[in-house]
């Protein structure tokens, strides 16, 4: 949808959003509205800003925040034109685009877009309000009245040097666990799977039980990769954490082969592990759900965010709508 300044949309809030700046020699920010007041974003929960692309996902702003400004100072050289587009970031579908036509010389900053909450529903708004006294002019207009620099983001913790996950399994019971049926190597009853978004917006998949490419790369995209132990009955996904400031979201999985009646049989656990800290969470359902969804990582400004799911689903469809990155 073409947007003209002044105008605005509704935004689906369970999606996951790319807003793509198309434009040269100006720097972007972002300003948080929220009741007591703006504040400038340094780190934020839902929200990750590169240097053209704002990656956001409703879901999980902190609900005290009702409008998001996206801005652009000038530097010294720099075109007259921006070009905004917000896109699904897994399907990739335009969802509005915003475009300012050309912009005068002697502005030197630039309200771009409102992304906010009225009366329950998040709109998008084309707003192109310039400033000739550059970002100091922005920053303390009377609509945005003087933001403090605080962080948003919970932190677990500050410092992030190691990151991966490990999955245990053992067959309780050879009768309910038919290996002719499975799809993978008879000895793997069960596998880890991850649905990535990286700071620039590529998303995917990775599966330990595909062809080995498909389960990631350690110093490529999506800066992880899983491994499988037949003899040992494990599964390990490794995250490279020298990229990331490349990171953002990845949703951490785990899946039962064809051929196993539930993960009650399986006898499988999941071990997390993070900057010397360790969990442990035991997967038991007797039901016949096949993929069971630990948490959704976020990663902002080298800060871990957790939040745990701990369900069981049938499809990647469903898991990808409950978390934010697809509307199934």
């Amino acid at each position: 949808m073409e947007l003209i300044k002044g105008q605005n949309t509704v935004i689906d809030a369970s999606l996951a959003y790319k807003l793509n700046v198309q434009t040269q020699g100006w720097d972007l920010g972002v300003v948080l509205g929220r009741e007591d007041g703006f504040k400038t974003l340094v780190a934020g929960s839902g929200l990750s800003l590169s240097k053209d692309t704002l990656c956001l996902n409703i879901s999980d702003v902190e609900p005290t925040v009702n409008m998001i400004v996206l801005y652009a100072h000038r530097r010294s050289t720099s075109v007259a034109t921006f070009d905004c587009s917000l896109v699904s970031s897994l399907a990739n579908t335009l969802i509005a685009r915003c475009q300012s036509g050309v912009v005068e010389t002697a502005l030197n900053a630039i309200e771009l877009v409102h992304i906010y909450k009225i009366n329950g529903q998040w709109k998008i708004k084309s707003y192109f309000q310039g400033y000739t006294a550059g970002i100091q002019g922005l920053l303390s207009s009377p609509g945005i009245k003087n933001p403090s620099a605080e962080s948003s983001t919970v932190q677990e913790p500050t410092n992030l040097s190691t990151l991966n996950f490990t999955l245990n399994w053992s067959p309780s019971c050879a009768e309910t666990f038919n290996t002719s049926q499975a799809y993978i190597d008879s000895g793997t009853l069960a596998s880890l799977s991850c649905l990535y978004v990286l700071k620039s917006g590529q998303r995917g998949i990775i599966h330990g039980g595909s062809d080995d490419g498909d389960r990631g790369s350690d110093h490529g995209i999506p800066f992880a990769q899983i491994a499988n132990d037949y003899d040992n009955g494990n599964s390990s996904l490794v995250f490279n954490t020298g990229y990331i400031h490349k990171m953002y979201k990845y949703v951490v999985c785990a899946e039962i082969t064809e051929g196993s009646r539930c993960w009650e049989d399986v006898g499988a656990s999941l071990e997390f592990c993070h900057s010397g800290i360790s969990k442990t969470q035991i997967i038991d359902s007797p039901l016949h759900t096949p993929i069971y969804v630990y948490a959704v990582l976020e990663i902002a400004n080298g800060v871990l965010k957790t939040k745990l799911v701990n369900q069981y689903f049938t499809n990647y469809q469903d898991i990808a709508a409950i978390s934010g990155f697809y509307n199934a």
